[in-house]
């Protein structure tokens, strides 16, 4: 986890003095030891502290977890000034009224959607960005009421493609810039930026258990974790001792308690809830197989990080994890459910298989480098001022 002290230099805003570079704010949903923290909080945090590093001045405005979890309303963390405010709905209008006061003495703004973004444009002139993990599409009806659902989407595909359509917009994988093109964004505001990746020490790098299975990630609804349990259940005939670690927490976890003690899997699964880095770390060094039943990611950071362990994923093939996981070379994309259960089955009673997918998956991982990504990024950010005929064309 992050860790670090406020410092006495800079108020938390954007008028602190010695400041070279840019002053950059990000708006998120939530902070990064949220315990629902996944993906997104890692991509933009892992960029932030390397834009702080590199001599801008950085802020990221996110939900407020609490003081349990951030003893600090206000905090400055590896150089990143991070101000927690509003719970997870009214940190929306916590963002606004901050734009509305002090959005000018930003240079840039980094308007991230988890869904819904944070309409930086209607509240400052400031230039802003907009990354976009994903297109949530029918995701919207596995987590809301369809009133609800119905209104997200609709903002989702009309509203917030018209309000940002002269600003740059990041995305992190080919399925989910695809995705953005079906809504009506355009090509030339679109730059696909890969999450990196933290390669563990070799070290770390030690032979995992037999029939070991993680997932690693939210414990939502969309994320059909409920799937890999039932999963589980079908192989434990097959493999006695299989064991899997669901490695995360979220509102569907009393649901997969349930699921749990339903199937009689007490000593085959058990659920961490949230855990911290070392405890993420050790469990990626045992794990034989990675699992993620998610019906959409934007990318799937998580499967790169079990990659990085030299750890297989076996996946659905839908929009980013079909980009994540290269098929029949670093894991196995199942179309169905049984294709899912006998992906696992494939990796966990084969060794020869695992080895070689296991070693394509480490070389796979190497290519994804954070500060390769934190550059793209912010050279987007740069020229987000400039008219859309005037931005430069950034590859993948």
């Amino acid at each position: 986890m992050w860790s670090g002290a406020p410092s006495d230099r800079c108020s938390g805003f954007a008028y602190c003095r010695g400041v070279s570079g840019l002053r950059i704010l990000a708006l998120n949903w939530r902070s990064l030891e949220h315990p629902q923290a996944g993906g997104g909080e890692i991509n933009l945090f892992e960029q932030a502290q390397r834009w702080a590093r590199d001599g801008h001045q950085v802020t990221v405005l996110c939900g407020d977890s609490g003081r349990t979890l951030a003893p600090r309303q206000v905090s400055v963390e590896h150089g990143v000034i991070i101000r927690r405010m509003g719970g997870k709905f009214s940190v929306y209008a916590c963002a606004a009224l901050f734009l509305l006061r002090y959005g000018r003495q930003f240079d840039r703004i980094l308007d991230i959607s988890n869904g819904v973004p944070f309409f930086s444009p209607l509240f400052t002139r400031t230039p802003s960005a907009l990354l976009i993990h994903h297109v949530h599409g029918e995701q919207w009806f596995s987590e809301f009421p369809a009133p609800v659902a119905r209104f997200g989407q609709l903002l989702e595909s009309k509203v917030v493609p018209r309000l940002y359509r002269d600003r740059p917009v990041i995305t992190v994988s080919p399925s989910t810039e695809e995705g953005l093109l079906r809504l009506g964004y355009r090509q030339q505001q679109i730059s696909v930026i890969y999450n990196g990746v933290q390669l563990p020490p070799q070290t770390a790098l030690r032979p995992p258990a037999a029939q070991r299975v993680l997932y690693l990630g939210r414990v939502k609804k969309y994320k059909r974790v409920d799937l890999l349990v039932r999963a589980v259940a079908s192989l434990r005939g097959r493999f006695p001792q299989i064991f899997l670690d669901i490695a995360g927490d979220g509102d569907a976890r009393p649901e997969l308690e349930d699921l749990v003690r339903e199937l009689g899997l007490q000593e085959n699964v058990k659920i961490h809830g949230f855990v911290d880095d070392a405890q993420k770390e050790a469990l990626l060094a045992v794990a034989t197989v990675f699992a993620q039943p998610s019906m959409h990611e934007g990318w799937g950071i998580s499967v790169i990080e079990a990659n990085a362990y030299g750890c297989p994923a076996v996946a659905y093939d839908v929009p980013g994890l079909r980009v994540a996981v290269q098929d029949g070379v670093t894991g196995i994309l199942a179309q169905n459910d049984q294709d899912f259960a006998e992906g696992i089955g494939r990796l966990l009673g084969d060794a020869r298989l695992r080895a070689r997918y296991s070693a394509a998956a480490l070389e796979w991982a190497r290519r994804f480098d954070w500060d390769a990504s934190a550059q793209a990024s912010l050279d987007v950010l740069k020229h987000a001022g400039a008219t859309p005929g005037q931005r430069p064309g950034y590859g993948r």
